[in-house]
């Protein structure tokens, strides 16, 4: 799955070398604009040159996925604006030292803006749907506490915008997160968004962070296999590991992940 990453790739070079290798490009992942490293509120934002900018990041992630032949593109609907200034706003940074009595003060600012937020968001997702129509945009959750990607969040979005073309992408590492210190259930994310599910991310998450090594956190395995291989619906899977993952850890992923035919 294209998306941010540390150093810049050339994909239409990958994709025409891969021509003849058993290789499908599932998926195009947004650019962080939209995410947890992002100051502004994006598609959420109240300040119409954001919104703009959020949204000429996406029309470059629906030309690289044509180019790519891939339609569906991963994305976060953004982060409420909040007032007053904050330090640390990624659940997965581990030097955080995130806690429940932490978060619901900040979690109470958020909600002062939320209702204005996803009416912005889902106005500019309506017209990114009529503007491509062949684009599958695929929703994922966010590990930002300002997202709008929690799963009341994305309920209401995809209520608001039901006959569009959006679905929703599984995250492991940041549905695990947010289980840790929020207390929302995994599987209630899995049964919530289960007809709307189009793929999902691979990864586990810890105090030591995101996207650590399968079984190294406190992913729900067996759930997950269980909705992934319904009859009659195969789905994309892509592994995501932190970059200070050693490669020798590999092998053992791979067979972690045979286990539950991921």
């Amino acid at each position: 799955m294209p998306g941010p990453g540390p150093r810049a790739v050339d994909w239409p070079a990958v994709h025409a070398a891969a021509a003849d290798l058993p290789i499908q490009f599932t998926a195009v992942r947004v650019n962080s604009v939209l995410s947890e490293r992002s100051n502004t509120g994006a598609l959420a934002s109240a300040n119409a040159a954001e919104q703009s900018g959020a949204e000429r990041v996406i029309g470059e992630a629906v030309r690289l996925g044509r180019a790519l032949q891939c339609p569906r593109i991963v994305l976060e609907p953004g982060l409420v604006p909040i007032l007053g200034e904050t330090v640390v706003e990624d659940l997965g940074d581990p030097a955080a030292n995130w806690s429940r009595e932490k978060l619901g003060p900040l979690l109470a600012r958020r909600k002062a803006g939320l209702d204005a937020a996803l009416d912005r968001a889902c106005r500019i997702l309506f017209s990114l749907c009529r503007k491509f129509p062949d684009v599958r945009f695929c929703l994922t959750p966010g590990r930002n506490w300002r997202t709008l990607a929690d799963r009341p969040g994305l309920e209401a979005i995809f209520e608001d915008l039901r006959g569009q073309r959006l679905a929703y992408w599984h995250d492991t590492a940041v549905v695990a997160r947010r289980a840790q210190l929020l207390g929302e259930a995994q599987g209630g994310w899995l049964e919530a968004f289960s007809n709307h599910m189009h793929g999902c991310t691979l990864g586990d998450a810890n105090q030591d962070g995101l996207y650590q090594a399968p079984g190294a956190g406190g992913v729900d395995w067996a759930l997950l296999g269980s909705y992934v291989h319904r009859p009659r619906r195969p789905m994309p899977v892509v592994l995501e590991l932190d970059p200070a993952t050693s490669p020798g850890e590999l092998p053992g992923v791979r067979s972690f992940l045979d286990k539950y035919g991921l």
